[in-house]
């Protein structure tokens, strides 16, 4: 028997854990837990180790899916799995949700992230949730790939679609297994589809959206968040919750210190982000970007590192 091997990776809702299951033979073994942070505005749930499941290819060869957590305060679970679980992996499937306001930025950060992973390594890019959202469309993508330069696979995939995400395999191992019987296995693989049905049944989507949370309350689901206001693009705000109108007044003039910043120091280029820090009081933090701003005020004991994760992530996916 010939032993594959592949990883998934993305943002969270990128569809990892969606895509694993529509093609496992087996129950697929996951760490999902209820979110508590950012990510309540699209998901109940989120992967918290990873994800594991199995498809056989063939009498002779079976490809084991493995899946990371997408959010960054798990990072040491990539590592973890890099080194010791799929070190001998085919490739990395780098899942994409097209709804986010700028893909290319998830592109960037975790091409950074596994870069030695994928020297070695077939790299594909999976964009999902194209339903949704249409543009980027394929050839958007290949353009700006290849502006980063990378010159990569691209493939548009319904995660929720056994057949959608068996062209991801048939690029991997295909070249390698020329006896998979290909239509065979896309009707075996039918009966995990979690496509919506005609008759209604099924799932009709592999993200569980709460049109009800709001962008301030999805902040405030992060424990250690105690205030956010959200700026539109010329800079006046459009929700707060910021109870202390000294805080509200530091955070509207940090967003447009940034400003005055980088007007001064332009060698410094976009700023992203900006903290006041103090180790008796809040932490203030803003972030920036062209067609919004948001401030958090977070306890002095959280961490830096997952403020920004979940402004990024707010921002990401607001509507404004």
């Amino acid at each position: 028997m010939t032993d594959y091997k592949v990883l998934f990776t993305g943002s969270v809702c990128s569809g990892k854990t969606t895509a694993i299951r529509s093609l496992s033979d087996i129950e697929t073994v996951d760490t999902d837990a209820r979110v508590s942070d950012s990510a309540i505005r699209r998901k109940k749930k989120t992967t918290i180790a990873m994800d594991y499941g199995v498809l056989d290819l063939s009498d002779s060869a079976r490809l084991h899916l493995y899946g990371t957590p997408g959010q960054e305060r798990f990072k040491f679970m990539w590592e973890v799995m890099m080194s010791d679980l799929v070190h001998d992996a085919e490739g990395l499937v780098l899942l994409v949700d097209n709804t986010r306001n700028d893909p290319f930025k998830d592109i960037r950060f975790y091409v950074e992230e596994f870069r030695d992973f994928i020297v070695r390594r077939r790299l594909i890019i999976a964009v999902t949730h194209s339903d949704e959202k249409a543009e980027p469309d394929h050839d958007y993508y290949m353009q700006e790939l290849k502006a980063m330069g990378l010159f990569t696979t691209v493939i548009f995939i319904d995660a929720r679609d056994p057949s959608s995400v068996l062209k991801i395999v048939k690029e991997l191992v295909g070249h390698r297994e020329k006896d998979i019987a290909w239509s065979e296995l896309e009707q075996r693989l039918a009966v995990n589809s979690t496509m919506p049905q005609a008759n209604g049944e099924g799932d009709s989507s592999a993200i569980e959206v709460d049109e009800e949370v709001t962008l301030l309350e999805a902040a405030m689901n992060t424990r250690g968040i105690t205030g956010a206001i959200h700026l539109g693009a010329d800079r006046k705000v459009l929700s707060s919750n910021v109870s202390s109108k000294q805080n509200k007044e530091l955070l509207r003039s940090m967003i447009n210190l940034v400003t005055a910043l980088e007007a001064k120091a332009s060698f410094l280029g976009h700023i992203d982000d900006l903290v006041l820090y103090g180790p008796q009081q809040e932490t203030l933090s803003v972030f920036v970007e062209e067609e919004q701003a948001l401030g958090l005020c977070s306890h002095k004991d959280l961490s830096i590192n997952v403020v920004k994760q979940q402004a990024v992530d707010l921002l990401q996916w607001s509507r404004r």
